[in-house]
């Protein structure tokens, strides 16, 4: 009969709105039996009132009482009124009325009453009013319920009748129905479970027109698909293998790589905790891998751990961040580590990885690499450059500069521009120089608040408008610093967050004292241009500078004095958003000289 699962459905509908609908129509009968209920009371209450008035008038036309012509008012309401009227007064008396039933309550205020009464077997609806003039008589006006609310009566069965014929006809159809829809849907599940428990030799048939049929064939083209892909898998096992030996040689050299790496992936889960992990921490790696960082881990770790989770919401980075681990043991190992997101071939996001040594490896590798190579290598070639150079530059200067008085009457920009030029050549090679061949740092006790209030107020200056400097200083302790190195560092990193802020913004100095590790912090934040993935490996490089006109000399030069003063300068950066600079100096104890 219904072929679709569309017509199926639809029948369904239509049987729930039918049913609706009757209920709907019985509910309007309840609300017209009410309303013809209120309305036949007010009619039997007219028609009482207006017989009262009839006969109140009559009477006192005529100058007499009831009792006195009662005959003729029983004559009267026989013939001339309607049968279902009559007079009766407070002794139950009763005149065009033959019943020896008298049912009524006669002590209610007002001038008429709607009352139910039951007399001879059967239900009445009484209207009783007062006659004017005649104390304590009374016109009643019936009629049985029955009679009525007979056409109401009617109507209400034949609704009633039909709501029940509907029910027992429609409740053996629809489980029909629900049987015919169920089984091909039941046959069509059980051959998706067969399939699903690894018979793919047949397909999914169903003989059921409509929407079910569309659906299995649906099923077989994904099926046939499915064993298309299976056969590319198989074809395809040698390059797997392949993968796997890369992951393999890609494990390999990170066990091989001095620094402990541990990366997790988008999920949260440690990927990689290589051999020099292990060794610096103590725990093995079959210990962590696959674990959740949110779930309870080694709290020896947490100060790993936490900085990549926050790294990898936020999409920031983190460059030598000095911190504090704890070995299996519970031994304290300074640390520096640096964090990065992992991007995979189409700039996806497929996790952060944490590179972190030892404190004391770092300051031997410094010492025993970067100063035997970098710091000689640069001394040789910082003597050349100032034979080289610097003295021809000297020459250069001499002679413009007696260019420019002898011909003081004439306009030569030209001189200028070559006296800028090598003063600009002199300043680079100085600064060379400087970063080359260090010079030691006088230490003297200095408060970092006054040294970072000066600086700003240096900068205040010439800040454009739409840049404002902001403050928040703590109570701190001293640290050790020369004043003269200290303050163009700090100055450095200001300048450098002006211009990354083309379009203006804030810039944040703070300080605050780790207790913890009695160190002094002090911070110069901007919510800048931010540093890219791409350079964040390079900005303490020598040379390197992404600014038109830069030296590419301030953060290495930053870093070096940093360290001279046996501190550490860490960099938390999100691309777009902001950067931080961190300086972190050993505190000064108030007792020590």
């Amino acid at each position: 009969m219904f072929k679709s699962i569309r017509t199926k459905t639809m029948f369904f509908l239509a049987g729930f709105a039918v049913s609706l609908l009757i209920v709907a129509g019985y509910l309007v009968m309840f609300g017209v039996e009410q309303v013809t209920e209120a309305v036949k009371e007010d009619s039997l209450r007219d028609k009482a009132v207006s017989v009262a008035n009839i006969t109140a008038t009559n009477l006192a036309e005529e100058g007499t009482a009831i009792e006195k012509n009662a005959a003729f008012l029983k004559t009267t309401f026989s013939d001339a009124v309607s049968g279902n009227c009559f007079l009766i007064n407070r002794d139950k008396k009763v005149i065009g009325c033959g019943d020896k039933e008298k049912p009524y309550d006669l002590r209610f205020k007002g001038s008429s009453d709607v009352q139910e009464t039951y007399k001879n077997e059967m239900f009445y609806l009484s209207a009783i009013a007062k006659v004017d003039g005649q104390d304590g008589w009374f016109v009643v006006a019936e009629e049985t319920r029955s009679e009525a609310f007979k056409d109401l009566n009617m109507l209400k069965t034949i609704v009633i009748t039909l709501i029940t014929v509907l029910i027992f006809l429609l409740w053996p159809l629809s489980k029909r129905i629900a049987w015919k829809i169920q089984k091909p849907v039941k046959e069509l599940a059980e051959e998706a479970v067969q399939i699903a428990s690894g018979d793919i030799g047949h397909g999914i048939g169903s003989t059921e027109p409509g929407e079910l049929t569309d659906i299995a064939n649906a099923f077989n083209l994904m099926l046939d698909n499915l064993k298309s892909t299976m056969q590319q898998v198989l074809d395809k096992s040698g390059e797997a293998i392949s993968l796997q030996e890369i992951m393999e040689y890609v494990e390999d050299t990170y066990d091989n790589l001095p620094s402990g790496i541990i990366s997790i992936n988008t999920l949260g889960e440690i990927t990689t905790f290589n051999q020099a992990a292990e060794e610096l921490t103590g725990y093995e790696a079959k210990e962590l891998l696959g674990i959740d960082i949110k779930n309870p881990t080694p709290p020896g770790l947490k100060n790993l751990l936490n900085p990549i989770r926050r790294c990898l919401s936020r999409g920031s980075l983190q460059l030598k961040t000095l911190t504090d681990i704890k070995n299996q043991e519970g031994a304290v190992v300074p640390v520096v580590y640096s964090i990065n997101i992992q991007f995979g071939a189409n700039d996806e996001v497929l996790g952060a990885v944490c590179v972190f040594r030892r404190i004391e490896d770092i300051h031997r590798f410094e010492e025993s690499t970067n100063r035997v190579k970098n710091l000689e290598s640069l001394g040789e070639m910082a003597a050349s450059l100032a034979h080289e150079i610097k003295n021809p530059l000297t020459s250069i200067r001499g002679y413009a500069q007696y260019m420019k008085v002898e011909l003081e009457d004439r306009d030569m920009e030209e001189l200028d521009i070559i006296l800028y030029e090598v003063d600009r050549l002199t300043n680079m090679l100085d600064r060379f120089l400087n970063f080359a061949r260090p010079k030691l740092p006088k230490l003297k006790k200095e408060d970092m608040n006054s040294l970072m209030a000066y600086v700003a107020t240096l900068v205040k200056r010439d800040l454009p408008s739409n840049i404002k400097i902001r403050t928040d200083f703590s109570q701190i302790p001293n640290v050790m610093v020369d004043k003269e190195m200290f303050e163009p560092l700090l100055l450095n990193l200001l300048l450098n967050a002006v211009q990354a802020m083309p379009d203006g913004g804030e810039i944040w100095l703070r300080t605050y004292y780790d207790k913890k590790r009695d160190v002094v912090c002090g911070e110069v934040q901007d919510n800048g241009e931010g540093i890219s993935q791409e350079i964040s490996s390079k900005i303490f490089d020598p040379f390197f500078t992404t600014k038109a006109n830069g030296t590419g000399m301030g953060l290495a030069i930053a870093s070096r004095t940093i360290e001279a003063h046996k501190g550490v300068i860490e960099v938390e950066s999100v691309a777009g958003e902001m950067t931080k600079f961190t300086i972190i100096l050993p505190a000064v104890a108030e007792e020590e000289n």
